[in-house]
Parts: C-alpha cells; sequence; structure tokens
C-alpha cells in the first residue's frame, strides 16, 4: 500500500481510483500494473466531472489551459528524472535562462510542477504521474530525438566538470551528483543507444560517484559498463583504458574474481602505455586489489607501493587514502603490522580530512584489528565501537561486515571463542545476503581467524555457532557484537520476530488505508485541483 501511495504521489483523485480497483486486484497485482501504465487506474465515480473521470483526463484537461511556449517547455521538461534546475530547462529547450524561468513560474503557478528550495539551490520537479502522461506528448514532438541529444549533452558535460571534485570527494560536488543520479542515467541510457564513444571516460569520471554512494548503485551501473566491454578495443586506446579501469575496480570491489581477473588479463598490458598520470596511478591500484585473488600479496603490496609514488604530487587525497589502507591491510596478512601502523596512519589522516564516514570507519576497523593482533585488547576495544558505529552511520555493508569480523578477532583473544564463532558466521552471512565476499587483501587474515576460532573450539562447536551467527540479521548482529557474554550473543537468535501480523481489509477500508499510508490525515490534495490546475 505504502508503495501505492509513492508510485501516485500522493494526489488523492489517484489514490481513489487505486482504492477502488483493489476491489478486483491485491495491492501486488495493482502495482506491477500502475508500473506499466497509469491507465490502469481505471475511471471514477459517474458523478464526478469529466475531467476528473479518469487521471489521464484531469491533467490533460490541465494542459489544454496551457498557452504554446508553456505547453511546449512542459513537454520537454518531461525529458527530466527527478527534478531539473533552471539552467538545464533552458539549455535542453533552447531557451535563454530568463525565458525559461519565466515559463517555469507559469507551469508552477498551473501546478504541474513544482519548485524546491535546497541547499544547492532551487530545483523543479513534475510528479511522476504527471510526467508519464506528458512524456507521451514529448515523445510525439518533432524534435523529441533532438531533445534528449541535448539533453544527454548537457548531463555529460556536467559530470565531466565535476571530475577532480569527485576524485576529491568534495561534499558539494557528491550532492550536486547524487540529485542529478536519475538525470545521469537516462544521459547514460541514450549514449549507449546512440553515442558509446563518449562513456569511457563518462564511467571513468562517475566511478568514485558510484563507489561512494554505495554498492548497490555501483553493481546497477556495472551492468552498463560490461555492455561495453566487447567493443573496448574499438573506441581508442585511452577509452579502452578508463572503461578497462572501471570494469575492473567495480568488479573487484563487489568481489567478482572471475570478473575482476579477467579484466586484469586485458589491462595489464596496456599498464606501461598509460598517459594519463591519474589513470596510471589508479591502475596499479586496480592491480593490486586483484592480485590477492591469486594470493601473490608481495605482488599485490609491490603494486600498491607503485600507486602511491605515482600519486605522489597529484594532490588526490581520497585515492592516496585508499591506496594506504590497501597498502596497510596486505601488510596486516603479512604479519608486518609496524609497516601496517605506518600505511594506516597516512590512511587516517586522509580519512579524516575528508570526512567521508565509510572510509574513516575503514581505518578505524583496521586499526581496531591491528591493536588485537598486536596484543594490545584493552586499545582495541573502544576502536572497534567507534568503527561499527561509523559503519552503521555510514550505511556500509562492507564496513559493517568487517567490523563484525574484527569484534570476532577481539572476542578470541579474550578467551571467547564461541562468541568469536558466531561474529565471523555474522560477518560472512551478511555479506553472502548481499551479495558479497570480504575483499581479496583481507581474505587471507580472515581466513586465518576462522582456522584459529575452530581449533580454540572444536570443528562440531565452531560449526554450530558459526551457523547461528550466519543466520542473525544486520540488526541481531549488531546487538551481539555489542553484548558482553556468549550467552547475550546467541540469544541474539532466539529473539527475531515472528511473521508479520496480516488481516484481510475489507474493500471500504482501503481509501482510508491509502491515506494514511500517503500520510494524508484528511483529504487534502497535494497538488491544488481549482479550474486553473489539477
Amino acid at each position: 500500500m505504502a508503495e501505492i501511495c509513492r508510485r501516485l504521489d500522493g494526489l488523492p483523485l489517484a489514490i481513489e481510483l487505486a482504492a477502488a480497483r483493489t476491489r478486483l486486484l491485491d495491492p501486488g497485482a495493482l502495482l506491477a500494473r500502475l508500473a506499466r501504465s497509469m491507465d490502469a487506474l481505471g475511471t471514477g465515480p459517474v458523478d464526478m466531472p469529466e475531467r476528473q473521470r479518469t487521471l489521464r483526463a484531469t491533467v490533460e484537461w490541465s494542459v489544454g489551459l496551457l498557452d504554446d511556449s508553456e505547453r511546449s517547455l512542459l513537454e520537454i521538461v518531461a525529458i527530466f528524472a527527478d527534478g531539473w534546475t533552471i539552467d538545464a530547462a533552458a539549455r535542453v529547450a533552447g531557451l535563454d535562462e530568463d525565458e525559461a524561468l519565466e515559463l517555469t513560474e507559469a507551469l508552477a503557478r498551473h501546478s504541474l510542477i513544482r519548485l524546491d528550495h535546497t541547499g544547492l539551490g532551487p530545483r523543479c520537479r513534475m510528479l511522476e504521474t504527471v510526467r508519464e502522461f506528458i512524456s507521451e506528448r514529448l515523445a510525439n514532438r518533432a524534435d523529441a530525438a533532438v531533445i534528449a541529444r541535448r539533453h544527454a549533452g548537457f548531463y555529460r558535460a556536467l559530470a565531466d566538470q565535476a571530475d577532480r571534485p569527485l576524485r576529491a570527494a568534495q561534499a558539494e560536488t557528491v550532492e550536486r551528483m547524487d540529485a542529478e543520479a536519475g538525470n545521469v542515467a537516462v544521459a547514460v541510457r541514450w549514449h549507449l543507444a546512440n553515442d558509446p564513444a563518449p562513456l569511457p571516460h563518462l564511467f571513468r569520471v562517475l566511478w568514485p560517484f558510484w563507489f561512494l554512494r554505495g554498492h548497490p548503485e555501483e553493481a546497477r551501473v556495472r551492468q552498463r559498463v560490461e555492455q561495453l566491454l566487447p567493443i573496448a578495443s574499438s573506441l581508442g586506446r585511452q577509452a579502452e583504458e578508463e572503461l578497462l579501469w572501471t570494469a575492473g575496480v567495480s568488479a573487484a570491489d563487489l568481489g567478482d574474481d572471475q570478473a575482476a581477473q579477467a579484466i586484469r588479463q586485458r589491462l595489464e598490458p596496456l599498464l606501461p602505455e598509460i598517459r594519463d598520470p591519474f589513470l596510471s596511478a589508479v591502475a596499479d591500484l586496480f592491480m593490486a586489489w586483484s592480485t590477492p585473488i591469486a594470493g601473490d600479496l608481495e605482488q599485490a603490496l609491490h603494486e600498491a607501493s607503485a600507486c602511491l609514488d605515482k600519486l605522489r604530487g597529484q594532490d588526490e587525497p581520497f585515492f592516496t587514502s585508499v591506496a594506504e589502507f590497501t597498502a596497510s591491510t596486505i601488510e596486516t596478512a603479512l604479519g608486518r603490522y609496524d609497516q601496517a601502523l605506518r600505511h594506516l596512519s597516512e590512511s587516517r589522516v586522509l580519512a579524516d580530512e575528508s570526512g567521508i564516514r565509510w572510509l574513516v570507519a575503514g581505518t578505524r576497523v583496521q586499526l581496531g584489528i591491528l591493536h588485537v593482533l598486536q596484543g594490545k585488547s584493552d586499545e582495541a576495544r573502544p576502536v572497534l565501537v567507534e568503527a561499527l558505529n561509523l559503519s552503521l552511520a555510514a550505511r556500509s555493508t562492507p564496513w559493517t561486515a568487517l567490523s563484525l569480523a574484527g569484534h570476532a578477532r577481539l572476542a578470541l583473544a579474550t578467551g571467547d571463542a564461541r562468541r568469536a564463532a558466531c561474529l565471523a558466521g555474522a560477518a560472512q552471512g551478511l555479506r553472502r545476503r548481499f551479495g558479497l565476499q570480504a575483499w581479496p587483501m583481507l581474505r587471507r587474515s580472515e581466513a586465518d581467524l576462522v582456522a584459529q576460532v575452530r581449533r580454540a573450539l572444536g570443528g562440531e562447536q565452531f560449526d554450530q555457532a558459526f551457523a547461528d551467527g550466519s543466520a542473525l540479521s544486520q540488526q541481531e548482529a549488531v546487538a551481539a557484537a555489542r553484548a558482553g557474554p556468549t550467552a547475550a550473543v546467541l540469544a541474539a537468535a532466539g529473539n527475531r520476530p515472528g511473521p508479520a501480523f496480516h488481516r484481510t481489509r475489507k474493500p471500504s477500508e482501503d481509501l482510508a488505508v491509502l491515506y494514511t499510508y500517503a500520510g494524508l490525515t484528511e483529504p487534502n490534495l497535494i497538488v491544488k485541483m481549482n479550474s486553473s490546475s489539477l
């Protein structure tokens, strides 16, 4: 029900039509039909004005009140996904900014669009229910192809301007690109269908943004990148290098070992000829991420060091912090804890300066693990608690899982092998549910941890505690990590809520339920419906 209300933008007329449809369709079936067409809502009562009997009729009636210039801009801005700026509308529509501003204000007065005031400045939006109908009018325009090309060009240029700020993880640029993520996705789809040549560079520029946003977004974009891999060599040398790098770091980060190794084999012969200093450095970083898949940690450390050497003098704090962190984890796996701390110290300073929560969380996890390995359990405990809290605040599944593994290592060091097995299982279970693996440079250390816990606990008891931990939800796993005694940890598995209570509603209740989910206490109109509006 909540998703239906979101799909309908909370419009009372749309909600009322949807409630009527639930007499024949269950909510899941109705939502599936709405995903295909808003016409699935059907018609309203016969005693309503004709213009309000269907959502389409209501929108068409309001559009009919516009003059030609207003109607033209309304159709053009239907190409934007999740909002646009006045500058973007002017560029895509081929208008000067003053004219675009005047027409936009007129559309807002008709309630066909709304103006939001954000920290980045004014932003225009069109209700998705309205946009679906107006998009049909856009598709029928003679200049629809020109508009789509202008839109793609505008957002490609916007992304290109964000290259250096994104590499530095500049907060304002990340926020702006986050606001424009839907439009960038539309631009990428246009280029895939019409002009793929600029995409390798665009993907390379945007990868830090996707990486900062999190793995679900990166996984979706990776599919687009892989569409170009078969033609990579035909796009030019630098385009091929950039495409292979983006595909490689995404595969390594998401734990697709086979793909990472295949891309590594294609990229390695190109390394000596890469002319772009930044790309040359981060290509070495990808090599350092992928080499441990085959178990060669010394070679991986050599590649991480090569990356750091090339980054010096380039003013790339984000990638330098990531490279230092990579070197630290490899030194840890090799048992060289002093060298690991030296690299980690450099990474921590840059991470703290960046303010990127998940990067700060990662450095804290690694510091806690190193404290445990050096026999400093008392120092490790508060650091690992901080790391877990930061990982949760950053909504980072990989760092949350690594924090759980760090707590498992601490439990083993303090003599609670059963708790260690449960938390190690929780880390693995969390990754598995999100389709992730431990990063290659971490796997040897985590495998050593599991082997030590198994030896301390015995095979049968270890298997049971590890399986119990693997079955925990993230919330339960976090509670287990924060708990002290083993009994409290294992009790988490026994306190899961049962299936959600469900009852069958009468059709007459559906409208009230839909309004409740929409956050409406009474049938207020989110978009005013009067003689000059919807």
